[in-house]
């Protein structure tokens, strides 16, 4: 009897070390995505700094997400379109922070500016970083659940999870459309990557954004003609270069669709051209026609 009493008691022992151990079992939830629905895991990614749970980081996200377009999009493309909000908040995020940890070096002479942006962005994980810059949080909050989503996106196609270095994932691009591009020496990948940062930057409509996919001088045709010689000046442009018909011919654009020619990549009927040079490919002229 002693003997057996000692094995249900080694066996609750073992019961309740597992129940310590094992994490407690949590459904998936759903997100739609532009008219298509995906499951997510709401176990918190290893890899990436503690803060709340995946289902209440997402809550950040942008509202119009889940609107579909007016075709059904294919999971390809949806992946393609989050990638390029995961761009821009990245970008977004990366200079505001830049901003606030050189603002606070500046006055706390010595202080070392990595641990200063370290710490910050320590305080955004946790939600601590909302008294003292609502901006700055809803930025953090917002690249964080488009990374968690983008992340689930690429799982459900069989794609590596991480963020490829361009920071879109690599296309499936048909032999003709591949072949365009060859014509013309062109690697069709490294075009189609300034492709989507140059659509990224127009449909953020900020210009400082569209400064850094921009080659220099930046030509601006149509009834008015000018050279864009810097970034100052391409912001100051902000107005005229980002106006609502040329976002909206960029906007409508597919690397698909999309005419190719020895000067680079025409979009909209010709309202922007995408141009190569020994840094790679960038916007190149706007047309105001």
């Amino acid at each position: 009897m002693t003997g057996f009493t000692a094995r249900i008691l080694g066996l609750l022992g073992c019961l309740l070390t597992l129940s310590v151990v094992l994490p407690a079992h949590a459904d998936p939830f759903f997100v739609r995505v532009y008219g298509r629905t995906y499951k997510i895991d709401p176990r918190h990614p290893s890899d990436e700094p503690k803060g709340p749970k995946p289902q209440d980081a997402m809550k950040a996200l942008p509202s119009d997400l889940g609107r579909g377009p007016g075709v059904r999009a294919s999971h390809e493309e949806v992946l393609a379109e989050v990638e390029e909000r995961v761009w821009i908040a990245r970008n977004q995020l990366d200079a505001k922070l830049d901003e606030t940890a050189g603002s606070r070096d500046r006055r706390n002479a010595g202080s070392d500016p990595k641990a200063v942006r370290q710490e910050i962005t320590g305080s955004l994980a946790t939600g601590d970083g909302q008294a003292r810059s609502p901006e700055l949080q809803t930025l953090y909050d917002r690249q964080r659940a488009l990374n968690l989503l983008v992340r689930e996106l690429r799982r459900s196609l069989d794609l590596p999870v991480r963020t490829p270095e361009t920071g879109f994932s690599r296309p499936k691009l048909a032999p003709d459309i591949e072949a365009s591009y060859r014509a013309q020496d062109f690697d069709p990948y490294a075009a189609y990557y300034g492709f989507r940062r140059v659509k990224a930057a127009f449909r953020s409509g900020d210009a400082e954004l569209l400064s850094r996919v921009s080659h220099y001088p930046l030509m601006v045709t149509g009834k008015v003609r000018r050279t864009i010689r810097n970034r100052e000046q391409l912001i100051a442009a902000k107005e005229t270069v980002m106006n609502a018909a040329i976002r909206e011919a960029v906007a409508k654009s597919t690397f698909e669709s999309v005419f190719v020619r020895d000067k680079g990549l025409m979009l909209g009927e010709g309202a922007v051209w995408i141009t190569q040079d020994k840094t790679g490919f960038a916007l190149g002229t706007v047309n105001l026609d």
